[in-house]
């Protein structure tokens, strides 16, 4: 039997780009330059090596809006056999919660599968919440923060790296591993796959192709609302240039304003 694997990958603004809508107060997407999530790319990366030892259909998955379809095209170029975007009106605005459920419900609605690779998290919002979320959703173990991952004979064996370390374990299937950003170099497209991406095309699903009500998803099934915004001030700092001479005075004052003390202090 072959082994089906699904990888959760994120279209997101390039982090120099970032427009947040006044109004709104959510990502202004159409005013940015969108690339693929770059923890994704690894995730896809520990998929497709699973698929080069073993065999596996692997599956990518997204939730978005119309433009993620490049993202989409680009997973393909790389290997991955079938793209899946989760788009309708209703998911707009979503924070991590409705977007867990959304991504666990098109997940129940493809059927079978043995593993789930995500991003450790995604750079616009950096929470690491969407994959556990999803495990969490499917109820299914979840192996986070892999630094490597393999498997055989039915169980995910994992490196996960702690603060004080690493741990290896192994999981049987169906299980979910969020793979750390660098934890692998992820391959590059090639002519003849992005060309065959592009006359594939991507499958987009709505709500009720999922089978969502409008109410649990989007902002309307966000628990989280951001009621406002501000700019940080940048304090403004003046330099300037002490000689040998100077520098018993410059002490004297940076003593005074408290910033140094004396030893015996």
């Amino acid at each position: 039997m072959v082994l089906e694997i699904i990888v959760m990958v994120k279209q997101v603004p390039d982090s120099q780009e970032v427009v947040i809508d006044p109004v709104t107060m959510n990502l202004n997407r159409s005013l940015t330059r969108n690339v693929t999530n770059s923890a994704d790319e690894n995730a896809l990366e520990a998929a497709l090596r699973i698929k080069d030892k073993v065999g596996a259909n692997v599956t990518v998955i997204s939730m978005g809006p119309p433009q993620a379809e490049t993202t989409m095209i680009e997973c393909l170029a790389r290997g991955a056999d079938r793209a899946i975007l989760a788009s309708d009106r209703f998911f707009g605005g979503a924070d991590t919660y409705p977007t867990g459920l959304t991504i666990a419900a098109t997940i129940s609605k493809i059927g079978k599968f043995d593993i789930i690779f995500a991003g450790e998290e995604s750079s616009d919002s950096s929470t690491g919440h969407v994959g556990p979320g999803v495990a969490e959703f499917l109820n299914i173990d979840q192996i986070t923060y892999a630094s490597s991952v393999d498997y055989e004979d039915g169980y995910v064996t994992a490196d996960r790296e702690l603060e004080g370390g690493t741990e290896t374990v192994r999981v049987p299937t169906p299980v979910l591993v969020t793979v750390l950003l660098n934890s692998n170099s992820p391959r590059m497209q090639t002519l003849r796959r992005k060309i065959d991406a592009v006359k594939k095309g991507m499958e987009v699903w709505d709500h009720d192709k999922i089978g969502l009500q409008p109410e649990w998803v989007g902002v309307r099934g966000s628990p989280t609302i951001v009621r406002k915004m501000r700019p940080i001030k940048e304090r403004e700092r003046a330099a300037k240039k002490i000689d040998v001479a100077g520098l018993g005075d410059l002490a004297r004052e940076l003593y005074e304003k408290k910033i140094l003390k004396l030893e015996e202090e």
